[in-house]
């Protein structure tokens, strides 16, 4: 059997592997910080010192991008902001990409979120896509180019 200790503390006891639980997420905990000791006839051997470490990080399950769709008309120049939400709330790393589709000369979607369009960009659909840079997860949103409306005496 085998005893963890932090400090004089015991955190963990057991057969071998052993969990250290209760700390923060991607952290680096030092060498010495926690202690390894064997146990055989309820005698401990001397603590050995466990090797610095760095904890797991929370891993990204997925992004959800807002508003899913919009529109506007094609002629004028134009942007509209989205907004990727990363779940879980608290994962470790959250950043994230755009691309959007197709590529048009005048259309285009910075790394924050924000489309921006210009007059020359045609009518028609264009997929932005989120993509989290951990794990990969995307969401879409389709903006709508429209038609411009006639003004009235045209």
């Amino acid at each position: 059997m085998f005893k963890v200790y932090k400090g004089n503390d015991v955190i963990v006891e057991g057969e071998s592997p052993l969990e250290i639980t209760g700390i923060n997420p991607n952290t680096e905990v030092s060498e010495g910080e926690y202690q390894v000791v064997r146990v055989e006839d309820d005698r401990e051997s001397e603590r050995v010192d466990i090797p610095a470490f760095t904890t797991l990080p929370i891993e990204v399950t997925g992004v959800s991008v807002s508003p899913k769709t919009s529109s506007a008309e094609a002629g004028a120049e134009g942007t509209r902001q989205l907004n990727a939400t990363v779940s879980p709330s608290n994962a470790t790393n959250k950043s994230v990409s755009y691309s959007i589709s197709p590529e048009t000369n005048g259309l285009s979607v910075g790394n924050g979120g924000l489309i921006s369009w210009s007059g020359d960009v045609p009518t028609g659909e264009y997929t932005t896509t989120v993509t989290t840079a951990d794990g990969s997860h995307t969401d879409t949103h389709v903006l709508t180019l429209t038609e411009p409306t006639p003004e009235e005496g045209e």
